[in-house]
């Protein structure tokens, strides 16, 4: 400023003056922006708590959170108690929500999976896990359990902001993990064994516990059924046309016909009253080659026989 009078009094420059009022104007401009940037930016009660508690740990400025909650990207609703902020099977999953105050049950069918408290995200899981496709619907049904407030974004302003913003994409992303986790763990004490104790999803082997159904969990715990007599198998036994006893009483001879019986010190194994004894194949073979010794038939050739060895 100063440079600018001396040129324009003293040496009577032009030139010089104007350079040097130009780089006063361009300097007082720049005053002007810090100032400004320098401002006290002011947020909602609700809005404010979300700020402190997610994204000031981030060091994320708020004017980028301001910008982040306008409304151009940003739209703040209401529900009552019992309404629906997503309904099973029919509401898509193309918005990212916040809640800002009240509680939010998550429900399956009818079934309560875990709440959603302030500064949660509603929808995370549902938001993260159908990036690819926009058609998706929500496997759950998300229902207020008081008066709420919440905000939510869509998911084309989203990604609009974060080509803007990278670093606030980078935040929004580890929020969301971090969310995810949080409900991940929520639904950790919904899994609990036959003998009360809780089951930690960290374990390596938490994934071959949940596909178990809960009906091979009780019955993996049951007794097993007391053992019973089984039949003896038919080749085990003692027939009448046995060939195992060879010696002692067990053999006997009628009409020329070796009939084998069990001896008094074997011990006899009872059959079943249901089950008749079988024999095998070469049994069955080794009887039907024997004449039946009842038959009138036999005994005339048996005489027979006898009368061609005499001659």
């Amino acid at each position: 400023m100063l440079y600018s009078v001396w040129a324009w009094h003293v040496i009577c420059s032009p030139d010089a003056f104007s350079w040097n009022f130009g780089f006063v104007f361009l300097n007082l401009a720049q005053v002007v922006y810090l100032v400004y940037e320098m401002r006290p930016v002011k947020f909602d009660p609700e809005l404010e708590e979300v700020y402190h508690t997610l994204f000031e740990p981030f060091k994320v400025s708020r004017l980028q959170f301001k910008r982040m909650v306008s409304p151009d990207f940003a739209h703040v609703m209401s529900l009552h108690a019992g309404e629906a902020y997503a309904m099973q099977n029919l509401t898509k999953t193309d918005r990212l929500g916040l809640l800002l105050s009240g509680k939010v049950n998550v429900m399956s069918g009818h079934q309560f999976l875990h709440p959603i408290l302030p500064c949660e995200f509603l929808d995370s899981p549902e938001f993260e896990s159908s990036r690819a496709t926009i058609d998706e619907k929500f496997k759950v049904s998300i229902v207020a359990a008081s008066s709420c407030r919440y905000v939510y974004w869509q998911r084309s302003s989203l990604e609009y902001l974060f080509v803007k913003e990278p670093y606030l994409a980078c935040v929004v992303t580890t929020l969301i993990a971090r969310d995810i986790t949080t409900k991940l763990y929520a639904m950790n004490n919904k899994i609990v064994t036959e003998r009360g104790s809780h089951l930690d999803i960290r374990l390596p082997s938490i994934a071959h516990a949940l596909a178990r159904s809960p009906r091979r969990l009780r019955s993996a715990n049951k007794p097993p059924p007391p053992t019973t007599v089984q039949p003896v198998p038919p080749e085990k036994r003692s027939t009448y046309w046995s060939r195992d006893a060879e010696t002692g009483p067990s053999i006997a001879k009628r009409n020329g016909v070796a009939e084998s019986y069990p001896d008094e010190d074997e011990e006899l194994i009872p059959l079943a009253s249901h089950e008749a004894p079988t024999a095998s194949s070469d049994e069955l073979s080794v009887a039907d080659s024997c004449p039946d010794t009842s038959s009138k038939y036999h005994s005339c050739e048996a005489v027979e026989t006898d009368d061609d060895l005499k001659h």
